[in-house]
Parts: C-alpha cells; structure tokens; sequence
C-alpha cells in the first residue's frame, strides 16, 4: 500500500549499501518521504545521484547520522523537528545501522564487545527515546531490524549475535511499553542477506584466524576457517535487499504489523529448529553444518 501523504516521514540507519539502501528506495519508490542515515558525505552524494536515476527526487534526504555519536543523533533529531514543524510527521524509524565485530569469546577485546553493543544497541535505543515523542504524536512505529542471530546464536560471532539479541529483548519490551500511545514496534530478523557486510564477513573471519598468536592457532583456526567456508557458501541461499526490503514496506504501511518478521527460508528454518529442538541437539546440528572440529588437543602450559 503506498502512503498517500506526502509528509510521511521515515528515518532509516544505515543506508549506504546492502538493506538499508534498498529500503531507502523501496520506501521512496511507494510515496514515503525517507531520511536516509549514512556516516559519510561521499554517500551523500550517491544516495542523491541514484535517486535522480530512479526519479525520486525530493523523497530521499541523506543526513549524516552516526548512531554511537551523541551530537549527531541530536542534529539528527532537530532535522526530524524542522520536518515536522514543516507540515510534515514521522511515521517511522527503522534501525537499521550495522557492523560485526568477529572472533573467539576468549581473544575478543572489550572494546570491541563494546563497540559491537554500542552501534547495534545502545545506538538505537538513544535515537528512540530522543524520537519518540513524534512517534506518539503521529500514532507511528518502530522498526528494529535484528537477525536471526539473535534468536539462535553460534560460534564465533558471539558479540554480533549477543547485541542482536538483546536488539530482540528490548524490541518485546518496547512493544508493551509503548502500545498504549499507539505506536507499533515490529522486530525484522534476516537470515542471510547478500550484502557487503555478509561478503566480508569470510574474508574478515579467515584474517583472524591467520593473526591469531601462536599458542591459540591449534584452539581456534580451524573453527574460524571452517565458519568462515559456511558463511562463504551462505551467498547461494541469500535473499537479495530488494526482496528483503518489502518485508519492511509491509511492517510499515499494515495497519496492525506482525510484532516479529522473519526474512528467508534460513531464517524460519533455523527459528523452528531453536524452538522445537533440545540445546544439545541443536549444537550438534551447528557442528556438522558449520564444519567446526568436536574435540581440541590440549596443549602443554594451558
């Protein structure tokens, strides 16, 4: 359904590429007027070009917003106000913004730990306390796109996974919170989606298994190489972003949203699987699908 008001706002995070770039212009391309989030100028200016080549000019404003910056999520807000005081409301925010930080629980630094809640938690829930008075005044929504990660997670990417699934939590509690004012919050949970960030995921997997120290490489090199071979193959099986971003058009216009989307075969296979088999079967399953070796040798001086 496309809006038919052309004061509707949406603030997307994270728009330069992959899901977000094609939500950006999937919302555009169905009457939505969409603030495009990106951290760099130069994605500006391609944000600008691409929608002058899909004639939606006018309906897709980039504004730099970096999700872990205080003063950017602030002039991010004020833009948001100047719309609104413009004639315009803000039907949506769709939390977006992504990175991973990859490694073994035990080599991970804090800082990264840190990073990785930073960016993919505590980033969005800043912007949706700053916004959300909008939302209660336009009866809007919120849309939190976590990952199937987070409703079952494995090896090796434990910071990424954990982020996302406390992205999940917050996104039931919100839901409650929040229903009185009329505002909906739907989580969308993506299996694999052919992205940058999913091709340089191997790439980035097989690097830390090569920097590992010495005394490490017999622990967790060929766990990280296998899983790196996994996520590798996962290309064949990905959804594309176009595809993917009409599951947010749907939990945007429908007038009472599913509270949880889930994007890909992998994805709803792997949530029937978490929730109907026991953990240590499950763990076997990620054995044998993802390759990692059972036993490890112990070695001298541990």
């Amino acid at each position: 359904m496309k809006s038919t008001n052309p004061a509707n706002w949406i603030l997307v995070t994270g728009t330069s590429t992959g899901f977000g770039h094609a939500t950006t212009f999937t919302l555009a391309e169905n009457g939505y007027r969409v603030l495009a989030a990106v951290r760099k100028q130069e994605d500006i200016e391609s944000l600008l070009a691409e929608a002058e080549t899909r004639r939606v000019v006018g309906s897709v404003e980039p504004i730099i917003l970096d999700v872990t910056d205080a003063g950017q999520i602030s002039a991010a807000v004020e833009i948001v106000r100047a719309k609104i005081a413009a004639g315009g409301r803000l039907h949506a925010i769709v939390h977006n913004a992504g990175a991973q930080w990859a490694g073994p629980i035990e080599t991970m630094p804090l800082t990264e730990w840190r990073s990785q809640f930073d960016v993919l938690f505590f980033g969005p829930i800043a912007l949706t306390q700053q916004l959300l008075p909008h939302l209660r005044a336009s009866r809007g929504r919120v849309i939190n796109v976590t990952s199937i990660g987070g409703i079952m997670p494995g090896p090796m990417i434990a910071a990424y996974q954990a982020a996302k699934a406390a992205f999940e939590a917050v996104s039931d509690s919100m839901r409650i919170e929040f229903s009185p004012f009329g505002v909906h919050v739907s989580a969308i949970a993506p299996g694999s989606i052919s992205t940058p960030m999913l091709n340089r995921s191997s790439d980035q997997l097989n690097r830390l298994a090569d920097a590992l120290p010495k005394s490490l490489q017999p622990v967790y090199a060929d766990a990280l190489r296998a899983f790196a071979k996994t996520v590798a193959s996962a290309q064949r099986f990905s959804t594309s972003p176009a595809k993917a971003s009409l599951t947010i058009l749907r939990a945007v216009t429908a007038p009472r949203p599913r509270t949880r989307y889930l994007i890909g075969t992998d994805a709803k296979l792997s949530a029937f699987l978490k929730h109907n088999l026991p953990d240590r079967w499950m763990d076997a399953l990620i054995f044998r699908l993802v390759g990692l070796p059972r036993r490890v040798k112990h070695h001298a001086g541990e």
